[in-house]
């Protein structure tokens, strides 16, 4: 993993949150109020918490690695509020890879080796998250959002009993879109459903990238 990168877009992420902060207080310094008037019977003034469940399949080179769709995933994010349709925060999204490969014949730089081929990659893209909510109030509200970060990444190859690994830190872009349905009264929590898209560069041991689309599920909460 490479520092640099790392520093570079945790300051992403800060700049965006404080930027977040900053417009919220400007906006609504007029007292709690006008807020409730604008807001409606939503208190969109506190951080929301979004968790749930991700099923990933692999697309382009990714498919050449691996082929099947990864059911052991799962996401979390956290948002704070600009304003009753703009949302920004932090995400990640956890997806583990695995194929087996029957025996065959490999070529490596000792020879041939008749062999089990294993292919297991972990991605966790750590992103700063932009969401637009495109109706500003009601129970059913669909949203489309988008992020860039980083992607932490796991490696593994097993050629029969010698195995291969790498952990690397890779760039890592989404788009997403859902529905977020309002549950309750207040409206403060509820069910989240939606489908991704990852645009995960790799370019190691001969595969390019590790772009993925999925749908998910969850709940998403108003922290107090």
């Amino acid at each position: 993993m490479k520092k640099t990168e790392l520093l570079r877009y945790t300051a992403i992420a800060g700049l965006m949150l404080t930027f977040a902060f900053s417009t919220q207080a400007q906006s609504y310094g007029a007292g709690d109020k006008d807020k409730a008037a604008y807001y409606g019977s939503e208190d969109k003034s506190k951080l929301k918490l979004k968790i749930g469940y991700n099923i990933s399949t692999p697309i382009g080179s990714f498919k050449d690695e691996i082929s099947k769709t990864s059911f052991s995933g799962f996401g979390a994010a956290l948002a704070y509020p600009i304003n009753n349709q703009w949302d920004v925060g932090l995400g990640v999204l956890y997806n583990d890879y695995y194929q087996k490969y029957p025996r065959q014949v490999y070529t490596t730089g000792e020879g041939t080796v008749s062999a089990v081929l294993s292919n297991s990659i972990q991605t966790l893209p750590i992103m700063a998250k932009v969401d637009y909510t495109i109706l500003k109030e009601g129970l059913v509200r669909p949203y489309v959002g988008l992020g860039a970060g980083g992607n932490l990444v796991n490696y593994k190859q097993y050629l029969g009993e010698f195995p291969y690994s790498k952990s690397l830190f890779k760039p890592a872009f989404s788009g997403d879109a859902g529905v977020n349905i309002a549950l309750g009264r207040t409206k403060t929590a509820g069910v989240n459903l939606g489908a991704n898209y990852n645009y995960l560069p790799f370019n190691f041991n001969g595969v390019d990238n590790l772009n993925n689309w999925g749908v998910h599920a969850g709940l998403f909460f108003t922290l107090h």
